[in-house]
């Protein structure tokens, strides 16, 4: 991990001001003083080395040393997940995001254990996208996003693959964009994979079935391997 790499959300140049939840992390969990070097990100592929000028109880002010901007491509691979305790949500964002997930959608199934997700859930999903960013030294940040409707999924620009538990489902191939669709703990309901049956392919993701939470870590791993 990068350990003195923090996140902000502008252009990486000139004279910067650091606030919030990062600030408390180089103020109180690094100790980083005035004078010392941190990295700086921002999510959009930008990448700077910036000089600690002062420290305040509200913020820090950065002295930008260097700067590059790596280009992001639109998304190859989104996950699209149904809504489940934040807690297994939490903990798919945090792997997804270091196997190199582009992109989370989060709908409602009918079987889904939660009906939506609050302002604060969805801020602290994005905190913990952040940092698993930081830690796995990626320069982008991926997006999330709740859906409305589930048939929001099926976007004509991608391959949109389900897992699918039954026999005979292929494994997953080579796709230069896909959106994979997971379901909620009870599984899909028989309207769902009616639609996904019409609209997309299921694929196999392991010889076991997986838990709800496990499916969207191991699908981005093989994706990761295969586009």
């Amino acid at each position: 991990m990068p350990a003195t790499r923090f996140y902000i959300d502008a252009d990486l140049n000139g004279t910067l001001t650091l606030e919030g939840t990062e600030l408390h992390h180089l103020c109180h969990v690094m100790r980083i003083r005035v004078g010392e070097e941190i990295e700086l990100v921002n999510g959009r592929g930008g990448f700077a080395k910036a000089k600690v000028a002062s420290i305040s109880k509200r913020d820090a002010t950065l002295d930008i040393l260097s700067s590059e901007v790596s280009p992001i491509s639109e998304p190859r691979t989104i996950l699209a997940i149904a809504l489940m305790r934040p807690s297994k949500l939490e903990l798919i964002i945090e792997k997804c995001t270091e196997l190199g997930a582009d992109a989370f959608w989060l709908y409602r199934a009918q079987h889904s254990e939660k009906a939506d997700l609050s302002e604060h859930q969805i801020e602290r999903l994005n905190h913990i996208a952040i940092s698993a960013m930081k830690q796995c030294g990626r320069l982008d940040l991926p997006s999330i996003k709740v859906l409305k409707k589930f048939d929001e999924i099926f976007d004509p620009s991608y391959s949109v693959l389900f897992g699918d538990t039954r026999k005979g489902a292929k494994p997953i191939e080579p796709s230069e964009k896909v959106i994979f669709v997971t379901g909620p703990e009870r599984g899909f309901s028989e309207k769902e994979i009616k639609l996904l049956e019409e609209k997309a392919q299921g694929v196999t993701l392991h010889k076991n079935i997986l838990r709800a939470e496990t499916a969207p870590i191991a699908a981005a791993c093989l994706l990761e391997h295969r586009i």
